[in-house]
């Protein structure tokens, strides 16, 4: 079995990180399991502590085997497939869209479908935050503290701020209103889609759809899965609810029923539904 839950950020980081995700086995590294990823459309910085975890099973999105250190996944649209070892300690700082390009001026378009490491990159990065982190693996509390106390630190060193385009597109991710975020801006559509897919590796409307999918999954938290997939087609302005399923099936791999049905296979919804701030 494993543990997925996510935490929001310290308040002075919730701008710039959507949340971090702990995941956690409780075996001791003789079996492994496989689940399924769902896209968050994010450049992430992905820490390893423990076990090893395979990105390479027939994807064509992302090809990487990890074991213990500090990696960056790439933005990706698409659900994939993962393998895990029992005894995986992992946890996801999911940056939003932007803000890596925005913190280390690399141009995020730039990422191949593979796992970097910093040194890859040639980006400077404290990679001594993961032997910090590592003596306080066994308490989470210490953990999302000095992950906190870190990246306040690390904004602060690098004079963090929004300029006007990161605030859009963070609204964008949040809201997924593309009409807004076009209205919005100062520049030619196709001027605006070259600087979006420079900072954030997607289009806009790549950044529209992830947003709906996210919007319809935390419907379907809330709702506690009473629901009628025929409304939500209708409430998210899909044509009908083919379209609703085909979308839905494009970042999980799964229809909507299946889905509910095997949630357990899909460690961030798991996550998502655990969502907290610890204080």
């Amino acid at each position: 079995m494993y543990s997925s839950k996510m935490f929001l950020p310290d308040l002075k980081l919730k701008e710039w990180i959507k949340v971090y995700w702990f995941l956690e086995g409780n075996g001791k590294g003789k079996n492994h399991f496989h689940k399924i990823f769902i896209p968050d459309g994010c450049a992430t910085i992905f820490m390893v502590f423990n076990g090893t975890i395979n990105f390479s099973e027939g994807n064509e999105y992302i090809d990487s085997r990890l074991n213990k250190g500090i990696y960056i996944v790439p933005p990706i649209c698409s659900s994939y497939k993962v393998a895990m070892s029992d005894d995986i300690k992992v946890i996801d700082i999911q940056l939003k869209p932007s803000i890596f390009f925005k913190l280390f001026k690399f141009p995020v378009i730039n990422f191949s479908n593979k796992l970097y490491t910093f040194n890859d990159l040639s980006l400077k990065f404290d990679k001594s935050i993961l032997e910090k982190l590592y003596e306080k693996k066994d308490n989470n509390i210490k953990l999302y503290n000095e992950l906190n106390n870190f990246f306040i630190d690390l904004f602060n060193k690098k004079n963090f701020y929004a300029d006007e385009i990161i605030y859009n597109i963070s609204q964008l991710y949040k809201v997924g209103n593309l009409d807004n975020f076009f209205s919005e801006q100062n520049l030619s559509i196709r001027q605006l889609e070259r600087k979006v897919k420079n900072y954030t590796g997607l289009t806009p409307k790549n950044i529209s759809r992830i947003a709906r999918f996210y919007s319809i999954l935390e419907q379907m938290k809330f709702r506690q899965f009473n629901i009628e997939f025929s409304e939500l087609a209708f409430e998210y302005n899909f044509s009908d609810q083919s379209h609703f399923i085909r979308e839905f099936r494009h970042f999980t791999n799964d229809t909507p029923n299946r889905f509910v049905k095997g949630s357990n296979n899909f460690p961030q919804f798991k996550g998502l539904c655990n969502l907290t701030k610890i204080t």
